[in-house]
């Protein structure tokens, strides 16, 4: 009987290796091998599961937004009374996980649509929605913060919202360069208290 068969839990440790090797390598410098090797299981377990490299990319795409969205929804389920703090303790924790991983990998999301962008129909749909799920919840804190006065309101918060993904995903990237997240933490607080805080 094959692993495939004897394990329920193969399909997960696939995708979780998955998301450590494209995070860390990018998706042409991963091989499916690779991803066997670090599962230990063989070829054919992969096509039990998944059609196809990039099929198998999509769903990583999906389960790390997933794994993103349950981030936002534990801190957004919390009662607050600060927009801004909020989304710092996000994006805090964030930080801090970049920084456990030794500053290599950086988002998931951001790395993939820089590599393989619309290359891939499958894959840039998937990031597509990601980035949809991700906006939707994320355009109703920066409007609260709006309401506190937190923010400013001269710019609607769908704008504000894309002006922090542009800045986060470009901090991010100086983060994996430098190799270090002083610089990303310094930005993000740049961001909430200076670039999105209303005007003096």
């Amino acid at each position: 009987m094959s692993r495939a068969q004897r394990n329920p839990n193969l399909r997960q440790e696939l995708l979780e290796a998955g998301v450590h090797l494209l995070s860390e390598q990018g998706y042409h410098g991963t091989g499916i091998k690779e991803i066997l090797d670090r599962v230990q299981v063989p070829k054919g377990s992969f096509y039990h599961y998944f059609s196809s490299k990039e099929g198998f990319t999509a769903e990583i795409i999906e389960d790390y937004t997933e794994d993103l969205l349950a981030l936002m929804d534990r801190h957004l389920d919390q009662p607050r009374d600060s927009a801004r703090e909020t989304i710092r303790q996000m994006y805090g924790l964030m930080i801090t996980e970049f920084e456990r991983r030794g500053c290599i990998r950086g988002c998931l999301l951001g790395n993939l649509a820089a590599e393989i962008g619309a290359a891939s129909q499958q894959c840039q749909q998937a990031l597509q929605k990601g980035y949809r799920d991700w906006r939707e919840r994320f355009v109703p804190l920066v409007e609260q913060g709006q309401r506190l006065g937190e923010f400013r309101d001269d710019i609607p918060a769908s704008a504000l919202t894309d002006i922090f993904w542009n800045h986060w995903e470009g901090g991010i990237l100086r983060m994996k360069l430098e190799g270090q997240a002083d610089l990303l933490r310094a930005d993000l607080d740049w961001l909430l208290d200076r670039l999105m805080a209303p005007a003096p």
